[in-house]
């Protein structure tokens, strides 16, 4: 028996999460757009496998296709949306993962 290969096509859920790496493949559907967020001590890739997806990341926006990867560092404020005409499908991945692994954000700048 071999080692595990996925399939981004079909598996589009979590692969591998320890408290080093939370890695996974994430479907975003027409127009879905993420809540913006930061990571306290992780850092967050993202490669997108298909579709368009607009980053905006502290500020600054970007629209990635196929192929393209981005990065979010420690602390930068992230939000990905769906601008293209078919579903994003990327790989992403957080390193470390800790909990909490998402901080949230009102509209005042305080930590919810």
């Amino acid at each position: 028996m071999g080692f595990p290969v996925y399939d981004y096509r079909k598996d589009i859920r979590n692969i591998l999460v320890t408290p080093q790496i939370r890695s996974r493949f994430l479907r975003m559907e027409l127009g879905q757009v993420n809540k913006g967020h930061t990571h306290d001590l992780g850092h967050e890739v993202f490669l997108i496998l298909q579709g368009q997806a607009e980053f905006e990341i502290d500020g600054e926006t970007e629209v990635l296709g196929p192929g393209q990867m981005c990065i979010a560092l420690v602390d930068q404020n992230h939000t990905v949306r769906n601008v293209g005409d078919e579903p994003v499908i990327m790989y992403l991945s957080v390193t470390p993962h800790i909990q909490p692994t998402h901080t949230s954000w009102t509209d005042e700048g305080e930590k919810e």
